[in-house]
């Protein structure tokens, strides 16, 4: 765990005024290829196989993390875990994921994949979501000093 005082709020401060982007900056993307012709809804609408329980589980194994520590990391209840982790059809929130990641040690691209497979992402227009970049691309994995910083910026802690 990092101590408040050994946080370089210079840093944070330079790494949010360099990535921060309103989402009119990112600029409209031009369709390169023709939207396919699907024949129904159905087509459209398919199960993705990107499946954020399976990624979890799959990022617990390859790390060889033990889920009683992740989930006491992450400070969320048991049951709340395992209901993540077995129940395909429950969305868990945003803040929940990202506490997850935290306590996976997940870099910022893989926090992106898994927010990716359960519909969230890290915005570069959210001051939270810079933060929240610098903390894992900097390798600040503790949830109380995440929420510190967050707070320090006048952020809602996760």
């Amino acid at each position: 765990m990092q101590n408040i005082s050994q946080i370089n709020f210079e840093e944070i401060d330079s790494y949010i005024k360099t990535e921060f982007r309103y989402a009119s900056q990112e600029g409209i993307q031009e369709i390169k290829s023709p939207t396919p012709n699907y024949g129904s809804i159905t087509d459209f609408i398919q199960k993705s196989d990107d499946i954020l329980q399976d990624n979890i589980r799959k990022i617990i194994l390859s790390k060889q993390l033990d889920e009683v520590e992740v989930y006491k990391k992450a400070d969320i209840d048991r049951k709340l875990f395992s209901k993540i982790r077995t129940q395909p059809d429950y969305h868990p929130n945003k803040n929940t994921l990202l506490k997850l990641c935290l306590a996976m040690n997940l870099n910022t691209d893989e926090t992106e994949d898994l927010l990716k497979s359960a519909g969230y992402s890290l915005s570069k227009s959210l001051q939270s979501d810079l933060i929240l970049r610098y903390c894992f691309s900097h390798r600040i994995f503790d949830v109380i000093t995440v929420n510190q910083i967050l707070d320090h910026y006048g952020e809602k802690v996760i």
